[in-house]
């Protein structure tokens, strides 16, 4: 009997094992701790209804509205952001009792336990301390509540329409109370402005309501009221003990397509069949991966990113067709999906190739959107949310997405304007390249985060280029695959990383590649170091060559060098590689694009390994709109674009026996690996039975369809797909190219001469030099020694070697000092004349054109005491300075978010809206006196700083200076 019993658990072990579907091993927890920033409520697939939790409505962590820290709940909303760094939304807050509630409009939070919370996909549940149970689910424009109310007191619900999140404010309101339904519409500025919500709310019980405006409950008569806080508690005097279900459509466009929604989309109150079908919606889209091998915890890991990946984008047209476009009319969508949240500069690099190979109705959407978008804007999104445009984040990457999609065949959008759109957008980008074009480069006293933009913008300039190629427009062609290279104006040979420039061309100091600096987004240098996606090849020249390089890819990994300063985006630290940080994620494939393909193989299997765990805080960094997720899934099945666009995945060692994959067009890919446990690298690749000798395969070969298969080893192949024919893409194909040559040490401030030291990261290059500003050739002087130059002048270098292209020209400004003279002033009164503004800015020369001016005064020195409110306020200072001696002085501004000083008329330090506090520095030669300065401040959101520093000639550190050196007249 004993054994018979055995048996029969056995068989319900295996059975169970054998009837778990994709859905179960889905956990909305995972990511809700540490910085993932997501939420656990319930959605479908892309919609645009997110009905979770809020159990906060301040700080980063606080992103999403919910973090696994806390325990209380305030309500639960509408609307939520999956993993951004930014906080907004949380639109039309529900909070149920059957507790008495106090004056005013704040509604004390509601203690929970996790132990009494549950999560699905497409279903949420938790019973508060309060006795009411919450239970949650969604269509793709309905949110659905189900309330079971105990049994003492009176059953209630607030409608809360004044729930904001941090640095949120209502621009109107209005909530109207009729026999059958609560409507109501708000329109909010935070991250994104002009965002509006309609809603449409139902209820399954007979109910009364009361509004309450500004705290004050207004007369039972009244039925409705528009802006400031408005909610309105609605009683259900007949459901104490018992359940009431709620149906809620929104929309961005009216109430009446807000009802429409509803209507179309939840007939009745069966809260159950609503359930059912969100979850049969993602069984559906989770079920075209099948998943063999693996522990359980991979496979929650996995089926959890995938369904992290299918949260974003959201639907915001609604079932008529209409959406609110970026123009704030509203439009017919023309027969495509309108969608918004597009984080790009996160997505472009795993998360949109990986839409392109399984969803291409999805793509074709998406980039349709882009197109409205661009045809209501004049500019394609960059980080656009709800119907309006955050402006996040750097680079024009829906160019990437556009080229990747086209180059792949999905195809249906009006390529020609695609093309019209990508251009515009590089050309009108606020932070893009155009303006920089002469120089070569963004300078770095023009604008902040000048490498990581440079960078980024050649690879979506490479993107426009390739599709301009593509239609025959040459002339297109030419002048954007011209911008695509302007990467290796800003490498420094001497020290191998990308470094920031000022418009002479000098390198600003100090350098320290570890450091948290202005030049980068959110980013040191090493974690732009290796960001040439077009083109590894080229920086496998500037460093040197291969040899060079790889030393610099292992040295990235193993350094034991601590970052330096703070940024809260940089996470998930393995030497200086940041993989909680997007700018990253493609770095450990970069080994095999060098002959060392083994070590992308296992770098990759200890990344998935450390970096994501089944746990409330198993994701490293900011999920960001399934990018986070969307490396762990594609990096498990052993592929990974590296260069969207190039139409090739990198290989990677699977994580998974056997991986099937339903593609975009309908066919079966199955990705089989043994044992891969044990087995981490790569010893042979076949596809179809046919060997694959590249560290790559196409595209084109993965949509026929069919088995890629892995042999793997527990010790690596070091002689396959080592050669560089094997390698995956670049733009300069397996050219060698001498590195740009450098100036090894400081000219740009000189008394009488100065020696010139030239270097070259190419081994045995000669170098020619030019001093009259002409572009040198084999004709011109060729640098043998250190020499001389006694005048301010400009040095261009090239360097040749036999065998290779030459390099491009380097440039570098020689600057003879020249000493500010003092104005003609005696002054004896100390202090600081400041004018202050309120408004909304985002650099500083916006304070005074359309700040409004508040007050004016005296301080002791630039600080921040006339402030009246913590956000949107400017400061302008002036007055001047007394330098007690001749001599170079460094000044520093540390700010947050923007600062620029002038001293004696010039723009000495540019700290222009860098948006953290950041210090930067400048140098300026200054005789002993009083010197005119002006400095101006503005303060956007979260955290404020000002401090002017400076080092005086013969010293070393930086001193804030006090007010003994500020003079007024």
């Amino acid at each position: 009997m004993k054994n018979i019993l055995k048996i029969l658990l056995v068989l319900a072990v295996i059975s169970g094992c054998q009837t778990k579907k994709e859905i179960d091993y889905v956990d909305p927890f995972i990511g809700t701790g540490y910085h993932g920033h997501t939420y656990p409520g319930a959605t479908v697939p892309f919609g645009g209804v997110q009905l979770s939790p809020d159990s906060r409505q301040y700080s980063w962590d606080g992103c999403s509205g919910y973090h696994y820290s806390d325990s209380t709940i305030l309500g639960f909303s509408h609307t939520h952001l999956s993993g951004t760094g930014c906080i907004d939304l949380g639109d039309v807050l529900f909070y149920p009792t059957s507790d008495e509630l106090g004056d005013g409009y704040v509604f004390p939070p509601i203690p929970f336990s996790h132990d009494n919370e549950t999560a699905e996909a497409g279903f949420y549940k938790v019973k508060l301390d309060n006795g009411v149970t919450a239970e949650l689910t969604a269509t793709p424009h309905v949110g659905v509540h189900r309330y079971t109310f105990k049994n003492e007191g009176e059953p209630k619900i607030v409608i809360d329409l004044a729930h904001l999140l941090e640095h949120e404010a209502i621009k109107e309101s209005e909530l109207t109370i009729d026999a059958d339904e609560i409507s109501g519409m708000r329109c909010t500025d935070g991250w994104v402005a002009n965002q509006y919500v309609y809603f449409v709310a139902q209820f399954s019980a007979p109910f009364e309501a009361q509004l309450i405006h500004n705290g004050e409950q207004i007369p039972a008569n009244i039925k409705s009221a528009k802006d400031g806080n408005i909610q309105t508690i609605v009683f259900f005097p007949e459901s104490k003990g018992k359940k009431v279900v709620c149906r809620v459509g929104i929309s961005t466009v009216s109430i009446e397509n807000a009802r429409k929604n509803l209507h179309k989309e939840v007939a009745d109150f069966d809260f159950d069949k609503v359930k059912i079908e969100a979850q049969n919606a993602w069984e559906k889209v989770l079920s075209a991966f099948q998943i063999s091998g693996g522990t359980s915890e991979e496979l929650t890991n996995f089926y959890t990113a995938l369904y992290h990946c299918m949260i974003t984008p959201n639907i915001i047209s609604d079932v008529n067709e209409e959406y609110r476009g970026a123009d704030m009319k509203t439009h017919k969508s023309g027969g495509h999906k309108i969608y918004s949240t597009f984080s790009l500069w996160d997505t472009f690099r795993a998360w949109n190739p990986l839409m392109i190979l399984t969803d291409t109705t999805l793509v074709n959407d998406m980039i349709n959107s882009f197109l409205n978008f661009y045809d209501e804007t004049g500019k394609l999104p960059i980080w656009s949310l709800s119907s309006g445009e955050t402006g996040t984040m750097v680079g024009y990457h829906a160019a990437s997405v556009i080229y990747d999609a086209y180059n792949k065949n999905i195809r249906d959008y009006d390529v020609e304007k695609a093309l019209e759109a990508m251009r515009e957008t590089a050309y009108k980008r606020i932070r893009g390249t155009t303006p920089f074009v002469g120089y070569g480069f963004i300078p770095a006293d023009r604008k902040r985060e000048s490498v990581s933009r440079l960078l980024e913008n050649c690879y979506d300039d490479w993107c426009i280029a390739e599709l301009a190629k593509d239609l025959g427009k040459d002339d297109i062609y030419d002048e954007f695959i011209y911008r695509a290279q302007l990467y290796k104006n800003v490498f420094d040979g001497k020290t191998g990383f990308f470094r920031a420039r000022k418009q002479d061309g000098v390198w600003v100091e100090p350098f320290i590649p570890e450091a948290v600096a202005r030049a980068y987004t959110e980013a040191t240098a090493w974690q732009y170091r290796f960001f040439v996606l077009h083109d590894v090849n080229g920086l496998i020249n500037l460093m040197g060559g291969q040899q060079e390089y790889t030393r610099n890819l292992d040295s990235l990994f193993n350094t034991t060098v601590e970052m330096k300063g703070s940024q809260s985006d940089i996470t998930g630290l393995l030497g200086q590689y940041a993989h909680g940080n997007e700018p990253s994620h493609h770095m450990a494939y970069l080994y095999s694009f060098a002959g060392q393909p083994w070590k992308t193989q296992a770098m990759v299997r200890r990344l998935l390994a450390e970096m994501y765990k089944p746990t409330p805080e198993g994701i490293i960094g900011n999920e960001d709109c399934g990018q986070m997720s969307a490396w762990y899934v594609m990096s498990s099945l052993g592929l990974y674009e590296v260069c969207p666009g190039s139409g090739q995945y990198v290989f990677a060692s699977p994580l998974f026996e056997k991986s099937s994959i339903r593609l975009a067009n309908g066919k079966t890919l199955a990705i089989l690996a043994n044992a891969p446990a044990k087995n981490v690298y790569i010893k042979e690749v076949y596809f179809n039975g046919e060997l694959v000798a590249k560290n790559y395969i196409t595209h084109q070969k993965l949509m026929e369809g069919g088995e890629l298969k892995f042999v793997l080893s527990s010790e690596p192949n070091t002689e396959r797909s080592i050669s560089p024919e094997t390698f995956p893409y670049s733009f300069s194909g397996e050219t060698k190219q001498v590195s740009v040559p450098y100036v090894s040490n400081d000219i740009s401030f000189f008394a009488n001469e100065v020696e010139v030291r030239c270097g070259s990261a190419t081994e045995n290059a000669k170098i020619y030099y030019s001093l009259d500003g002409s572009e040198p050739d084999e004709n011109s002087t060729l640098y043998t020694a250190p020499f001389e130059v006694n005048k301010t002048c400009i040095i261009k270098l090239k360097a040749y070697h036999e065998g290779y292209e030459p390099s491009g020209v380097a440039q570098y400004t020689a600057s003879q000092i020249e000493y500010a003279k003092p104005a003609r002033v005696n002054l004896s009164k100390h202090g600081v004349h400041y004018k202050y503004y309120e408004g909304e800015f985002a650099l500083t020369s916006e304070v005074e054109e359309t700040g409004v001016f508040k007050t004016s005064g005296i301080c002791e020195k630039p600080d921040l005491s006339m402030a009246a409110i913590p956000d949107h306020y400017g400061v302008v200072y002036n007055g001047y300075i007394w330098v007690p001696e001749k001599g170079i002085y460094s000044f520093l501004l540390e700010s947050d978010d923007g600062s620029v000083f002038y001293l004696d008329g010039n723009r000495t330090v540019d700290n222009d809206g860098s948006h953290g506090t950041i210090k930067i520095g400048s140098r300026i030669a200054l005789e002993k006196g009083f010197h005119p300065y002006k400095l101006i401040y503005f303060e956007d959101y979260e955290g404020q700083e000002i401090t002017l520093s400076w080092i005086k000639p013969g010293e070393e550190t930086d001193v804030p200076l006090g007010p003994e050196s500020f003079f007024i007249n």
